[in-house]
C-alpha cells in the first residue's frame, strides 16, 4: 500500500511519518509511505503517480488540505480514501472535512493507537470485493488460482512466469484504476534490482498478449501517456462469453 503524507510542519510530518512506518497491514506488510511539505507538489506526483491513501492537514500553504480533498474528490476516478490529520477541530470544520469526503478525521495532537485504530476502519470500508485471500479469483474469462500461480483464458491454461503472474494479478484487482509506473513497480520489484526503462514495458507487452487483453476478447490494457497504465473491461458479458 501506497500512503501519501501532507503536513507542512517538519516535526509532525517526521512523527506521522515514522508512525506510519510501524503500521502492519491486514496482509502482514507495511506501507510505503511518501511524505510531502507542499502541498502542489503534492498535487503534480498525484497527476502521475498513484497512492492507495492519501493524509492531509488542513492548514497547509498554498492550496489548503481540504482544497486538496475536494480535487481528489473530483479528478481522481476511483479516488482513493482520504483522512483530514488536522488540528483545526471545530464541529463546523469536522462536518465541512466530513461533507468534502474525507473518510477519516482525526484531530491533533494524534494518539497512535487511535489512528492505527481509524486507518484500520478506513480499509476495512475500501476492502476490495474480492480479497487477494481467496484462493481463485474470476474475472469474466479469466481466472485466477493464487495457489498454483496458474491464469486461464476461457479455461485454457497460459504460461505465465511468478512476475507476469504478479503483474496481472495487480492490474486485474485494480480495474478501471490508472496505474503508475512507480506503483506497479514498488509493488513487483526490489528496490535492489537493476532495471531499464523497457523493463515493465516488455511485461505488460507480454500479459497483455497472452492473456488476450484486447477489445476482440473484451478487455482493454491501454498505457497512459507520461503515467502508467490501466486495465479496462469493455463488455464484462461479452468477456465472459468469448
Amino acid at each position: 500500500m501506497r500512503i501519501a503524507i501532507l503536513d507542512d510542519e517538519p516535526a509532525e510530518l517526521e512523527l506521522l511519518s515514522r508512525a506510519l512506518g510501524s503500521y502492519t497491514l491486514p496482509d502482514g506488510t507495511l506501507p510505503i509511505c511518501t511524505a510531502f511539505s507542499s502541498s502542489p507538489e503534492l498535487l503534480r506526483r498525484l497527476k502521475r503517480e498513484t497512492f492507495d491513501l492519501i493524509i492531509l492537514d488542513w492548514q497547509v500553504a498554498e492550496i489548503s488540505g481540504l482544497q486538496m480533498l475536494l480535487w481528489i474528490k473530483g479528478h481522481l476516478e476511483p479516488a482513493p480514501p482520504v483522512i483530514m490529520l488536522t488540528s483545526r477541530t471545530a464541529e463546523n470544520d469536522v462536518v465541512k472535512g466530513l461533507n468534502a469526503g474525507a473518510a477519516e478525521y482525526i484531530s491533533k495532537p494524534f494518539r497512535q493507537a487511535e489512528l492505527f485504530a481509524r486507518l484500520n476502519n478506513v480499509l476495512r470500508q475500501h476492502k476490495p470485493a474480492k480479497s487477494s485471500e481467496e484462493a481463485v479469483l474470476t474475472f469474466g474469462n479469466i481466472r485466477f488460482d493464487i495457489q498454483e500461480g496458474q491464469v486461464t483464458v476461457n479455461e485454457v491454461p497460459v504460461s505465465l512466469t511468478l512476475r507476469e503472474f504478479n503483474l496481472a494479478l495487480l492490474v486485474f484487482k485494480n480495474q478501471s484504476r490508472p496505474l503508475s509506473r512507480s506503483y506497479l513497480y514498488e509493488h513487483l520489484w526490489t528496490r535492489d534490482e537493476v532495471l531499464s526503462s523497457r523493463t515493465l514495458d516488455t511485461h505488460i507487452y507480454r500479459i497483455r498478449n497472452k492473456l488476450k487483453l484486447t477489445s476482440e476478447f473484451g478487455w482493454v490494457l491501454s498505457t497512459l501517456y507520461g503515467y502508467g497504465y490501466r486495465l479496462e473491461a469493455l463488455d464484462t458479458k461479452a468477456a465472459a462469453e468469448q
